[in-house]
């Protein structure tokens, strides 16, 4: 039995890793976590303390691998590699994941004992046993069987993370074993402890690194049903004895109740400007079309909105056109408003949201006036630019927000009038 033991403990310990934390915030490396041409996929990373009932160090998230990754190449360019203590291609600790309270799940009190290191431990024990080091959590570190593991897809490879080469969708975990060399985690060894529980949670894991990417979450988290089930996903994950069916089931209802965000309702727009013609990028929700600083004189525009399938609404604009005044009929929906070819300045432009959800929207925008520069914010029909005075529109501003939802600036003079200053 020692024998083995012995030989465990080196195969064990080539899949250790250790990494650098402060206050649970990653020190990451962000380099290369833009996609490029050498990725090869995506993986799901989380890291564990389920053992010492501390929940998760990092919650299931993902993150993109690369041609030539090792496990070793992941941990460094994600946690950052100077945030990582390596001992021969192995950890031997994580900086930070000491904190936390320990109290150690009863099913592993009521592990078997060990010839060498007596019975398992219990809260108290464990405390008793306490840290290596003050400042990270150890090999060794509450129980002499203590360490850290990585599983891939519900497996413990029986090689290090230099042997380890990531593929797309893999689902890797970093756990930390109180007990058994890994037995409180489901590794099974021959000549081992009997493990508590081989539950495979791969594909919860992966759901939950799902949602936690997603910049929805915080939508996803508003709606009360979800957010039950999400906190039950999470404490299923940190229950070391839960069922396959109570995975299961857990995964399939958590699934189900993602909520359906509709996109925002935005505006683009651009503009036909003198000497320039048709801006070729289309500008989006606040940003200026137009130009600055140039003196020269916008000529068309043309408006529509974004996100809005879901909705019955529409965008509507008419504008003020030097020697003709305000146009007869409103454009719609990307039409051109103004002229094009007739060297025709835009003086002033009204802008208003059509159909029956419409009630549900405010569209503001804003002019930049020759003479005046930027006035304030116009609203919902009303007009915005000059008259009287011959002045060009040299740029212009529109946001489409919920209805009431703050106004984007001041609001008190989006108009200027000379028969009324």
């Amino acid at each position: 039995m020692t024998k083995m033991i012995r030989k465990t403990m080196m195969l064990w310990g080539g899949m250790m890793i250790a990494v650098v934390f402060l206050s649970g915030s990653v020190f990451a490396q962000t380099e290369r976590l833009v996609q490029d041409e050498n990725q090869t996929g995506t993986i799901t990373i989380a890291v564990e303390k389920f053992t010492l009932g501390e929940g998760y160090f990092i919650e299931p998230q993902q993150i993109p691998v690369y041609a030539g990754d090792t496990g070793i190449t992941v941990l460094d360019r994600f946690l950052g590699s100077s945030n990582i203590v390596w001992k021969n291609n192995y950890l031997v600790g994580l900086y930070g994941a000491q904190t936390g309270e320990v109290k150690v799940p009863d099913c592993i009190s009521k592990m078997q004992s060990h010839a060498d290191f007596g019975d398992a431990p219990t809260t108290e024990s464990a405390l008793a046993e306490g840290l290596t080091y003050p400042d990270r959590l150890s090999e060794k570190d509450y129980s002499p069987m203590s360490g850290w593991m990585y599983s891939v897809n519900n497996a413990f490879p029986g090689y290090g993370l230099d042997g380890y080469t990531p593929a797309d969708g893999d689902v890797f975990r970093l756990q930390f074993t109180l007990w058994g060399y890994g037995a409180d985690l489901g590794q099974d060894f021959q000549g081992g402890m009997t493990p508590i529980n081989q539950t495979d949670k791969t594909a919860l894991t992966k759901l939950l690194a799902e949602i936690n990417s997603s910049s929805n979450k915080s939508e996803y988290m508003k709606d009360a049903t979800f957010k039950t089930l999400y906190d039950q996903a999470d404490a299923m994950m940190a229950n070391l004895e839960a069922t396959t069916k109570q995975v299961r089931d857990l995964h399939d209802q958590l699934k189900a109740a993602i909520p359906e965000i509709s996109e925002p309702v935005s505006v683009t727009y651009h503009t036909h400007i003198q000497n320039v013609g048709w801006e070729k990028d289309w500008k989006n929700n606040g940003e200026m079309s137009g130009t600055s600083g140039r003196s020269l004189r916008l000529e068309g525009i043309e408006v529509k909105l974004d996100g809005a399938a879901d909705y019955d609404l529409g965008i509507q604009y008419k504008t003020h056109i030097e020697n003709i005044g305000w146009e007869k009929d409103w454009k719609r929906n990307g039409d051109m408003s103004g002229t094009k070819g007739q060297g025709l300045r835009l003086e002033g432009i009204e802008i208003a949201l059509t159909g029956s959800d419409a009630n549900q929207f405010d569209v503001y925008y804003q002019v930049h006036a020759q003479n005046f520069g930027w006035l304030d914010w116009a609203q919902n029909g009303a007009n915005a630019g000059t008259a009287g005075f011959g002045y060009r529109l040299e740029g212009i501003r529109v946001v489409v927000v919920p209805k009431g939802e703050a106004a984007p600036g001041p609001t008190a003079r989006p108009f200027v009038d000379k028969n009324l200053v």
